[in-house]
């Protein structure tokens, strides 16, 4: 039998690390004063996950802009697609961006009547339609997979 030099501490080392696991796992099944761990609930279905989605598509008002009715139209007809408005206000014009907001989701039309509506103080006031994917909506569908 040959030996070489500088190789039984590698083995040492795997045997030690095993028994250490194991003797963790072991005492962690029990520490719930004797019985087994129980298993983890499963995470509650997200309702406002959807603030935090990535935008497909922006629309913004301008003089060489669409309409909202007519750039929504133009838009694939994606039913997981979320029609979300976003206004901004400078100091003291909060009920100014309000009815913006509602305005801006009256003239979307059909598809713009159920959109999320977010109206935020900020540096520079100013308006944006975004279309995004539903987050809320896939979980309902169980396509949400967290």
């Amino acid at each position: 039998m040959i030996v070489r030099a500088g190789t039984g501490w590698q083995y040492a080392i795997a045997d030690l690390s095993l028994i250490l696991f194991l003797v963790t796992a072991s005492a962690l099944a029990h520490a719930g004063n004797g019985k087994p761990a129980a298993s983890p609930t499963p995470p509650p279905a997200p309702v406002t996950a959807a603030i935090d989605s990535e935008p497909v598509a922006v629309w913004s008002p301008g003089p060489q802009a669409p309409s909202l009715a007519a750039w929504l139209a133009q838009v694939g007809d994606d039913p997981r697609l979320e029609v979300r408005i976003v206004v901004r206000y400078a100091s003291g014009a909060r009920a100014a961006a309000i009815a913006q907001a509602v305005d801006l989701a009256a003239e979307g039309g059909a598809r713009a009547a159920r959109a999320r509506i977010l109206v935020e103080p900020g540096e520079r006031a100013g308006a944006s339609v975004a279309l995004v994917y539903s987050r809320e909506a896939l979980a309902g569908q169980g396509a949400l997979a967290r």
